[in-house]
């Protein structure tokens, strides 16, 4: 069974993957917390946020924070696998060792902690996904470069090309799209803000969304699920939703 939750920033919301938080969030939907294998956040995992040594074990935080948190994770009696979002660590997560599962690669933080690859195509207990990720970090003007913000963030053309390039050799047709931001109609469900055509444009300044915006007219899915937002809307619409925008609440699928 697989729980998809929103952006955890490190330790700053890491509570939206607390026992306590999850099997509510179960129980709401009639699910059994103690059946989930796998929960994947969408984006701005967070860890490592420090730069660190990594070996073909993964990561070896030496900043105290890092340290506690991947121990806490680690202590998870499911696996933890981490879309690439806007605010992580992308020169530590091109550094993580690359291992086979679910019919590609993914990045080792831990034993217990993955790195899902942008534009990857997965297959999951089942279910086929297809992988997207970051966003433009609007504050990075307050941030430091390669510390507190990356410029990977924002896919290049090369990356794009090879994503589409895979949709178009193995197949459009998926279970689920997870991503970091959502593509334009999906964000445009979630704030009334956007329902003004002059607002909505604004989104195209984020070259994320508008590639996400062109992977929507070439794929077919059941759900995109996204975070960045930080809005449940998805949690609380989910049945009849195709956008499933999530924060701090889950969603077993």
């Amino acid at each position: 069974m697989i729980y998809i939750t929103g952006d955890t920033h490190n330790v700053n919301d890491m509570s939206n993957l607390s026992t306590k938080n999850m099997k509510l969030c179960c129980m709401e939907q009639g699910k059994d917390y103690s059946k989930i294998t796998y929960a994947i956040v969408l984006g701005d995992f967070g860890l490592p946020w420090c730069k660190c040594p990594v070996d073909e074990q993964g990561t070896h935080p030496t900043d105290k924070t890092d340290k506690h948190l991947l121990k806490w994770y680690n202590e998870k009696p499911f696996k933890l696998l981490a879309v690439p979002g806007n605010h992580d660590n992308y020169d530590m997560i091109a550094k993580l060792p690359q291992v086979p599962m679910f019919g590609a690669t993914l990045g080792k933080v831990s034993e217990n902690i993955f790195y899902l690859n942008r534009g990857e195509i997965y297959e999951i207990e089942g279910k086929r996904f297809l992988i997207l990720g970051g966003a433009l970090s609007e504050d990075k003007a307050f941030r430091t470069l390669h510390e507190s913000w990356w410029p990977q963030e924002r896919w290049t053309e090369a990356e794009q090309a090879a994503c589409i390039q895979k949709i178009q050799s193995e197949g459009s047709q998926f279970d689920y799209v997870l991503s970091h931001t959502g593509p334009t109609a999906g964000i445009a469900c979630i704030d009334p803000y956007f329902s003004n055509e002059d607002n909505l444009a604004e989104l195209a300044l984020d070259s994320t969304v508008v590639f996400n915006d062109k992977i929507d007219s070439l794929v077919t899915y059941k759900k995109w699920f996204f975070g960045h937002w930080h809005s449940d809307w998805g949690y609380e619409n989910f049945d009849e939703a195709t956008y499933i925008a999530l924060y701090r609440m889950g969603v077993v699928i």
